[in-house]
């Protein structure tokens, strides 16, 4: 009985997705799935610049979406930057209700609709227009 109910949790494991688990490759270092918000957004975290914090993505109607994936929009959230270097107007964080003046949008596209899959994302400064890219490829036990 016990290898039994053994052998249905590993198959389980296998086959459904956990979003903690789901990890892209990146020319910045690893992106990681970290958290889906009651709000609809899907929480993203990857190597921030010039700091050993993380930052996060905020990805809008992602959470909890394994399928069917297609064009996403939302933001990134680093930390603050000395006055006047930051954007003009502060954002708050989905999740911690912290307002930061280091943000943008970003647009986020799946390479394939269904779990595992690569993304193309776009990401601006502030207010601006997306126009640097990040390639994700997912990592996978196979791996």
């Amino acid at each position: 009985m016990f290898i039994k109910s053994t052998l249905i949790a590993a198959i389980a494991c296998i086959t459904l997705p956990a979003m903690a688990d789901e990890v892209w490759s990146t020319n910045i270092g690893d992106v990681i799935y970290e958290a889906d918000l009651e709000s609809g957004e899907a929480v993203l975290s990857y190597p921030a610049t010039d700091t050993e914090e993380r930052g996060q993505v905020f990805i809008d109607g992602l959470a909890g979406k394994y399928t069917e994936r297609g064009a996403f929009s939302g933001v990134w959230i680093e930390g603050d930057r000395e006055e006047g270097d930051g954007c003009d107007v502060s954002i708050v964080d989905p999740s911690t209700g912290m307002a930061h003046n280091n943000w943008g949008r970003v647009d986020m596209i799946f390479t394939k609709p269904d779990f595992p899959g690569g993304f193309v994302l776009m990401r601006g400064d502030c207010f601006e227009e997306p126009d640097t890219y990040l390639i994700g490829t997912p990592v996978t036990a196979l791996d």
